[in-house]
């Protein structure tokens, strides 16, 4: 049964290259959406419950389906690993559930097929020295590891259209980034409308009423100092938080480099 042993070695070897890529160390860069959903409509995000389970219950459940001995009879080794194939394959499509596969989600996904790989290994191996070639023990083992790579083509095939439409939405975001400059800051703070300045809602009607008071009260020359000194130091903060255009723009990068990570793997696991 060599050809399966070469065949479960390369997806190891694959998996094992597309997971150590620098895109998965980075995945802390990527706004994890375990708890979102895509709308089919609009395209905007919307906040609901996914059926995915938390990942430290995924991986708590697989570790219990996939650490069995080997000392089973042929015909135990083949239920028992086809039911570590029923975790993986609803896991996997629950992960997927909202349309994306987060780089928690593959980092999880991945270290599943890893682990269900080298099991798939070592029941090749009992089975060598138990049956032979022929025994429908080897033709039902053969059939789970192709079920396996059918569901990961699906699965990472979704992902791969996600990935790519998420960067588009993030150059998008960075496109429409718009920081005032420091003057026009400065200038709102003077009118009285410095949460406007800010983003806030525009409210012509208390600043023209915060101003006649200072006019009135004679007090514009010191609230004017404040608001301008109130307005100078705050230009700085208010810039960083504003002007995420550059750190969009990474993220939209890093999401096209898991979609060729994913292709990758996909193109070498025909």
């Amino acid at each position: 049964m060599g050809f399966l042993k070469s065949a479960i070695n390369q997806v190891g070897r694959d998996m094992g290259r597309v997971v150590s890529n620098q895109v998965f160390k980075d995945a802390h860069s990527i706004p994890i959406r375990r708890a979102r959903s895509r709308s089919a409509s609009g395209g905007n995000t919307q906040v609901q419950q996914r059926k995915a389970a938390p990942i430290k219950e995924v991986a708590d459940e697989f570790e219990k389906s996939i650490n069995f001995k080997t000392g089973y009879r042929p015909s135990t080794l083949i239920s028992k690993l086809g039911g570590a194939f029923t975790v993986i394959k609803n896991e996997a499509k629950a992960f997927v559930d909202d349309g994306y596969l987060d780089p928690e989600e593959s980092t999880q996904l991945f270290t599943m097929l890893k682990q269900f790989n080298d099991k798939v290994s070592d029941v090749e191996d009992v089975l060598s020295f138990t049956v032979d070639e022929s025994a429908k023990e080897y033709q039902q083992l053969e059939k789970i590891v192709e079920a396996l790579k059918e569901v990961f083509h699906d699965v990472l095939s979704v992902s791969i259209k996600a990935c790519y439409q998420r960067a588009d939405e993030l150059e998008q975001m960075a496109s429409e980034q718009q920081v005032i400059s420091q003057g026009r800051y400065v200038g709102l703070h003077l009118i009285w409308m410095s949460r406007y300045a800010n983003g806030g809602e525009k409210n012509t009607a208390k600043a023209v009423i915060a101003n006649l008071l200072d006019i009135l009260t004679c007090t514009w020359p010191i609230t004017r100092l404040v608001l301008l000194i109130k307005g100078l130091t705050g230009y700085a903060a208010y810039q960083k938080e504003q002007d995420q255009s550059a750190q969009y723009r990474e993220m939209a990068d890093l999401e096209r480099q898991r979609a060729q990570a994913y292709e990758e793997f996909l193109e070498d696991n025909q």
